[in-house]
């Protein structure tokens, strides 16, 4: 039986817009303003992103943790935002390759 592996890329700034509209819409702290800098998978845990953010006007660099759950969920709701199909009975995952996020989808 054939089957379909999808990948959908999205840019630093898709991600924190996501991961943004998912904290307002559940009612959880917002990550703080920013510039997306990097996310990267923990090293203590694989279920854990590090998502690197940087204010230039206030000179801080902060470091948020979010679970791999919230992550897809927040990029699941971003494609729905842009009309991008996503099959309900698809396996969704989060992955990271040469610094891009990535949301693999198996049917």
């Amino acid at each position: 039986m054939p089957r379909e592996d999808r990948r959908i890329v999205f840019s630093n700034e898709e991600v924190y817009k996501a991961i943004y509209s998912l904290s307002t819409q559940q009612q959880l702290p917002k990550p703080p303003a920013g510039i997306l800098k990097s996310v990267e998978q923990s090293t203590v845990d694989k279920n854990i992103y590090e998502i690197k953010l940087e204010n230039p006007a206030q000179d801080v660099n902060e470091t948020r943790e979010y679970g791999s759950d919230f992550i897809a969920a927040a990029l699941m709701m971003f494609c729905r935002g842009a009309g991008i199909p996503l099959p309900r009975s698809a396996q969704k995952s989060v992955m990271i390759r040469d610094g891009e996020v990535i949301l693999r989808v198996q049917i």
